[in-house]
């Protein structure tokens, strides 16, 4: 006769400590994930701001460059943006050292130190840990990640217009501004206007649309940052048209104005040493 086995089921007691191991595992996971997600949302909302500070910096050095071959004064264009764009917290994130003025070849795309005869800027922002301002983790560090380096790169080329260029008809224009642009309003020869809104971007080119396609442009406002010329809601900066291709720059930036310019692109107008069409522009 064969005697019966047993087989006894976990205790109450037994069950309930399998089941703390669990949870504790699980909530150990849960906890990496949304420190991982958290610490990831933070890094990326940073570099945002650190790229268009970068970007910012970089088109008002290119336009600084327009001016004047002073290589100091285009630096120290380039570090007045970056303080103005970037939050009090993120510490010195740009020297006079990492604003360089060079050659910018649009064939291979590659960026040429040369403070002989220039075309571009390229600024390098940087929080690291040899700047004593890297980026920190928030929950990171408890897993022994304490913070990480960041850098930034932005190029702005700066065109040479042909001045001296008389023409009988302008039919666009190209807009840049240091902050992003939020309306541009075209000053027709007949006395109209054509508004365009919902923009967010540095820079643009603008003309006549539907029933003024085709029109002469005489001026442009340009709404950005926080200038306005009081004319109405959106019309920001007035720039007329110099009658002669050349690029025409507004006030000099300042706070949460930004500095705008613009090239009234009349036809035979042309330029050179910058691989852009336009007198200032972002190539990386």
């Amino acid at each position: 006769m064969v005697a019966a086995v047993s087989r006894r089921s976990a205790t109450p007691a037994q069950r309930r400590g399998a089941m703390v191991i669990l949870v504790a595992v699980l909530l150990i996971v849960i906890f990496g994930m949304v420190a991982f997600a958290v610490d990831t949302g933070s890094i990326s909302a940073t570099k945002s701001k650190m790229r268009a500070a970068a970007d910012a910096s970089a088109l008002a050095a290119a336009a600084e460059m327009l001016t004047t071959t002073d290589v100091a004064l285009i630096q120290q264009e380039a570090l007045d943006y970056a303080n103005i764009n970037v939050p009090g917290d993120y510490g010195n994130v740009l020297d006079a050292d990492n604003v360089t003025v060079g050659i910018w070849d649009p064939d291979t795309g590659e960026f040429s130190p040369d403070t002989m005869a220039p075309n571009a800027v390229r600024v390098l922002l940087q929080r690291t840990e040899a700047r004593g301002n890297a980026v920190p983790y928030l929950f990171g560090r408890v897993f022994g990640v304490q913070q990480t380096d960041m850098t930034v790169e932005a190029i702005a080329v700066g065109a040479v217009p042909n001045t001296g260029v008389t023409t009988e008809t302008t039919l666009s224009v190209y807009v840049t501004s240091t902050k992003d642009l939020s309306n541009v309003v075209l000053k027709f020869v007949d006395g109209t206007h054509q508004k365009f809104d919902g923009l967010n971007d540095y820079t643009g080119t603008f003309e006549g649309t539907g029933e003024h396609a085709g029109k002469e442009i005489i001026g442009v406002w340009i709404k950005s940052g926080c200038n306005s010329s009081g004319e109405g809601p959106g019309y920001g900066e007035l720039l007329l048209n110099p009658g002669d291709g050349s690029t025409k720059y507004g006030e000099a930036g300042q706070g949460c104005r930004p500095r705008v310019s613009a090239t009234f692109e009349a036809t035979g107008a042309t330029f050179t040493e910058s691989g852009s069409d336009g007198p200032v522009r972002l190539v990386k």
